[in-house]
């Protein structure tokens, strides 16, 4: 009986917003499938060309991103798909909006009359590809990236730290960052993709996504070791413990998105022992609350 009354909401704040943005903007908004053709030459059949003069902005939506600049090489083969790339003598990002969720970003890289060398990871440095190289020759590679929002669908919002504000495991943007000794990207399609079975990652910063150089985790690394079918959600951060996991609504985050057939892992300890107090130790907070996080996972159900 109040199925009508919710749908009626719904359209009429569709309506509402479509009056109040920009149309592109709200078009992007809700947009998951892209295909995008780098260079300067004309674009393959139901792709969109992405110049070097392609600058990320909110309201394209699309773009290379955060300051480095990249250059266009046409090789004119005849494919308008490889005649030509983009590249740079520095790691170079690309950046586009998209809502939340699991998405297969699918890469054609490489150079019809030249060698490549490149190295693809996301967001906050999680590693995809690993020094694929390539001679005379292009490759079609495939992975998958999670995306993620503060916002909790069942209520609330994850308690950012200071220095996670900004990062970008939390921005609105799905971003890949080309790195290697000659990253030659000809290609990119990005698809959202509802059925893969998700590993969702609970620790500190031996797992969390570390943004500088030269720290690095497991919990980044692991994801270059996994084919199209598995995500990996990594949403560890540093300093903490199981208790400020939980305080901090991560673990509320990670129950309103797991479904069945996913996975929970939980690494905590070296925070956990530094916590002083009556009820504190591997005895008593730390057990009752390693056993709160499983039982609450179990109720979802997610394991096969």
């Amino acid at each position: 009986m109040i199925k009508l009354p919710y749908k009626i909401l719904f359209c009429a704040i569709g309506v509402s917003l479509r009056l109040i943005l920009p149309a592109p903007l709200f078009a992007q908004a809700v947009k998951t499938s892209f295909k995008f053709d780098f260079g300067n030459g004309k674009a393959a059949a139901g792709y969109q060309k992405v110049s070097p003069d392609d600058i990320f902005s909110e309201l394209k939506g699309y773009g290379f991103d955060f300051g480095q600049e990249v250059k266009a090489i046409t090789r004119g083969e005849g494919n308008k798909l490889t005649d030509d790339y983009i590249t740079a003598d520095k790691p170079f990002y690309l950046s586009v909006n998209v809502p939340e969720g699991n998405y297969k970003v699918t890469l054609t890289v490489g150079d019809v009359k030249g060698s490549g060398d490149i190295t693809v990871r996301a967001e906050s440095r999680r590693l995809m590809l690993e020094k694929v190289t390539t001679n005379n020759s292009v490759k079609k590679l495939s992975f998958i990236v999670n995306i993620r929002k503060p916002e909790i669908s069942t209520g609330g919002k994850v308690a950012l730290k200071p220095r996670e504000l900004g990062k970008y495991d939390w921005d609105n943007k799905l971003s890949l960052e080309f790195n290697g000794t000659r990253p030659c990207v000809d290609a990119l399609e990005i698809e959202k993709v509802d059925d893969q079975v998700t590993l969702y990652l609970a620790g500190n910063s031996t797992v969390v996504d570390q943004d500088d150089e030269p720290w690095c985790s497991w919990g980044q690394m692991i994801p270059r070791f996994f084919k199209p079918g598995v995500a990996i959600a990594d949403h560890a951060e540093s300093g903490l413990s199981l208790g400020s996991f939980l305080n901090s609504h991560r673990l509320d985050k990670v129950l309103s998105v797991i479904k069945p057939g996913d996975y929970l892992f939980i690494e905590f300890g070296h925070n956990d022992q530094k916590e002083k107090g009556p009820e504190d130790g591997a005895y008593k907070s730390y057990t009752e609350r390693f056993k709160l996080f499983i039982n609450k996972a179990r109720q979802k159900k997610p394991f096969r």
